[in-house]
């Protein structure tokens, strides 16, 4: 097991009712786990890594099946609060232990790109990670429909960020803590020639903080 323990944004204090690290199952190459290891980190929460899922197993024991029924990593526990799905402990995280946001618009602009990403381009990334990591070869024609498709999705958020450091802003927020892992991917696939400015801007900007160093950059296959 990891710890992350990485203080890169200030955070708020542990619940006074949390007398334990907060637990995070997962696997380490998995884009989902590395949204929530990532987040954590950068909001300086200790969290307590234990290996679930692909070679690490796991996911069929009755303690596993008991925190998270459908089989799937990441899974977070908090105290006796256990919740399940990459977005949803992202948002749990960044509004239990940071700077805990009460506008109601700007929460939805956050969570509009998470939405995004799931219901538009993630299928597409899913795909070409496979085609071009994972040994998972693709009809040429089918490739190249996902390649057009995700070339066009992200520049939709590049000209979005135009007059931002960040999704969240001046600093990340949920979008960038739940995207931040796809676009680090985006740039080892894409030919970097063709990937807009904004992009790499932002990539680059995520990259400095040792939280994304550690859980995205450094991430194993």
């Amino acid at each position: 097991m990891t710890l992350a323990r990485t203080p890169a944004m200030q955070a708020t204090s542990l619940p006074p009712s949390t007398s334990e690290l907060v637990t995070v199952w997962g696997r380490l190459n998995s884009l989902n786990v590395q949204r929530v290891l990532f987040c954590a980190a950068d909001l300086a929460i200790p969290v307590r890594h234990i290996p679930a899922g692909g070679q690490s197993g796991g996911l069929d024991t009755p303690e596993f099946l008991a925190l998270n029924p459908n089989r799937l990593v990441p899974v977070l526990k908090d105290g006796p609060f256990v919740v399940w799905e990459s977005n949803t402990i992202v948002r749990y995280l960044f509004r239990a232990y940071g700077q805990g946001l009460d506008d109601a618009r700007h929460i939805a602009l956050q969570d509009r790109w998470m939405d995004w990403y799931g219901t538009e381009i993630g299928s597409h990334m899913t795909a070409l990670w496979g085609h071009t990591k994972r040994g998972k070869p693709l009809p040429a024609a089918t490739a190249e429909h996902h390649w057009h498709r995700a070339t066009a999705l992200w520049k939709i958020l590049a000209d979005q960020l135009d007059a931002a450091h960040f999704i969240g802003g001046s600093r990340p927020g949920v979008a960038d803590y739940t995207l931040g892992p796809a676009i680090h991917r985006w740039h080892g696939m894409a030919p970097h020639a063709g990937i807009p400015r904004n992009l790499t801007r932002w990539h680059e900007a995520l990259s400095v903080r040792p939280a994304y160093q550690t859980y995205v950059l450094n991430a194993p296959l």
